[in-house]
């Protein structure tokens, strides 16, 4: 099992966490994460609370950490579907000490290239400004573009990218690959 923290203490107990084998958690993973974005903004933060509240991740320092990353990291690069799965995944198998060095690392890194790879093919791309056209560090750019037309692709490439985090953490669940050093 997997470990989970349940506090927003830094040093919280953990309980375990179990990834949802429900075919339909997918699904609603998708529903939960565009709601989130049509009510609160950023693709990062949306996805990243999304997984924290069904998997039982209430550390809001992980949220805060996530607002960061909207908007290609606030410049129009890595898209925030791939920063919020990451930092999911991270917080299931990610190392949890420094000192365990590379080591600590290796479940991570297999993993990790998988999710990369599964959501640049999903969502049509890794970049903001190769899939949406606009530079998110000219801020009246990124409002016209918030309240375009065009930016249902991005609600759309929330609900895909989570889906697609979801199905890949069943996955990698199934295959055992959801582990710990």
């Amino acid at each position: 099992m997997k470990a989970c923290a349940n506090s927003d203490s830094m040093y919280a107990e953990t309980q375990p966490c179990v990834v949802p084998t429900d075919p339909q958690w997918p699904e609603q993973m998708a529903t939960r994460a565009t709601t989130y974005l049509k009510q609160y903004d950023s693709c990062t933060q949306s996805i990243l609370w999304a997984f924290m509240e069904a998997l039982g991740m209430q550390n809001r320092m992980v949220l805060r950490t996530g607002g960061a990353m909207q908007g290609g990291m606030m410049s129009s690069l890595t898209c925030g579907v791939h920063t919020a799965g990451l930092m999911i995944l991270g917080m299931l198998v990610g190392r949890e000490r420094l000192e365990s060095g590379l080591d600590g690392m290796m479940p991570i890194i297999l993993p990790a290239q998988r999710m990369v790879k599964s959501l640049t093919g999903r969502i049509g791309g890794h970049a903001c400004l190769e899939m949406t056209g606009v530079d998110f560090t000219d801020l009246e750019a990124a409002m016209t573009y918030k309240l375009s037309d065009d930016h249902e692709r991005c609600v759309d490439r929330v609900g895909d990218g989570a889906r697609a985090i979801a199905e890949l953490l069943q996955d990698l669940d199934a295959e055992g690959a959801l582990f710990r050093v």
